[in-house]
């Protein structure tokens, strides 16, 4: 039968498998749906991390296939005097090793049956337009100078439930 909580054990695993990530990099990480965010407080380099799905087939009884696709977009401010023009470039490297896989999920949550429980991991889907992708946006205003990137995985885990 298809668990209603999949899709929260889903967005918390991957919010702190990535958290663990940015930490490496310096870089604070916002969850998308989780965490505020503040115009005034996004002047700062930073990660925002996006989590769509999971979108489910059952392609046998109680067989389930679980898709997610996962993007991080990586914002840096321009100009400072220590500044490396290729520390996103960087951060982007690590971010799509990290996705290479597999990502943990774990029962995660105060609700009933969140045990911390580890139910399965999240491998990359394989195919023609399945890979990992890094996307380099460059500058994105002529005012601001701030510059952003995101890489953006698909992935998918299998589960069995009755």
């Amino acid at each position: 039968m298809l668990n209603p909580n999949w899709a929260r054990w889903i967005m918390a695993s991957v919010a702190v498998y990535f958290k663990s990530v940015t930490d490496t990099l310096k870089l604070p990480l916002l969850t998308e749906g989780v965490d505020d965010r503040e115009p005034e407080k996004l002047h700062y380099n930073h990660a925002e991390l996006r989590v769509n799905g999971p979108f489910i087939i059952e392609p046998s009884h109680n067989y389930y296939i679980l898709n997610v696709d996962i993007n991080v977009l990586l914002t840096e401010l321009m100009g400072a005097a220590k500044d490396n023009a290729y520390d996103i470039v960087t951060w982007c490297g690590v971010i799509q090793a990290a996705m290479a896989g597999p990502i943990d999920v774990f029962r995660y949550g105060s609700e009933e049956g969140d045990d911390q429980e580890w139910i399965g991991c999240l491998v990359p889907r394989q195919g023609r337009y399945d890979s990992n992708r890094t996307l380099h946006f460059g500058q994105i205003s002529r005012v601001d100078r701030v510059r952003q990137s995101e890489v953006d995985g698909r992935f998918k885990m299998e589960l069995f439930s009755e």
